[in-house]
Parts: C-alpha cells; structure tokens; sequence
C-alpha cells in the first residue's frame, strides 16, 4: 500500500517549489558593480565622481562585493528552506 494519502503514488498535491532567482542575479550584478568600480578608480581617478571620493572608492567597491557575499547567502538559506519544504 502507498504511504501517499492523494492515491496516486509519487504525486503531490501542489507543484514542486523551484527557488528563486532574483538572489543570483543581484549576487552576480553586486560582484560585477564592485569590481568594475575598483577597476575603473585605478585606471582613472580623475573622473568626476571618482576623484571627490578619493580612497573610499575601494570602500563603495568592496561594499558591493560584500553585498554581493550577503544575497549568496540569502540564496542559500532560501534554498535550504525550498529542500526541507519539498520533503
């Protein structure tokens, strides 16, 4: 006899629940951000608004990629919670 109580076995009641991906694509965009911003303060500092921040370029570079670490994160604890919903 199945231990599935909807008569058919193997099949659930609602869809699998898929994770979503707007943590990557942030991730991704945060990581891209911050190391463009480095990149572009060394190879031009005197640009507009690069030369007013002066050194706390590599600090709006590095906060990006901080953020970046922080959505992976996001997204792992929301697919761990995805696995343990799915059974």
């Amino acid at each position: 006899m199945s231990a599935s109580s909807s008569g058919s076995p193997g099949r659930s009641s609602r869809p699998p629940a898929r994770t979503p991906m707007w943590p990557v694509v942030a991730m991704g965009l945060c990581w891209v951000v911050g190391v463009l911003w480095i990149v572009v303060f060394y190879l031009n500092p005197a640009l507009p608004v690069l030369a007013e921040l002066g050194n706390y370029n590599l600090l709006v570079g590095f906060a990006f990629i901080i953020l970046g670490v922080f959505f992976a994160l996001v997204q792992a604890v929301v697919a761990i919670v995805v696995a343990r919903r799915r059974g």
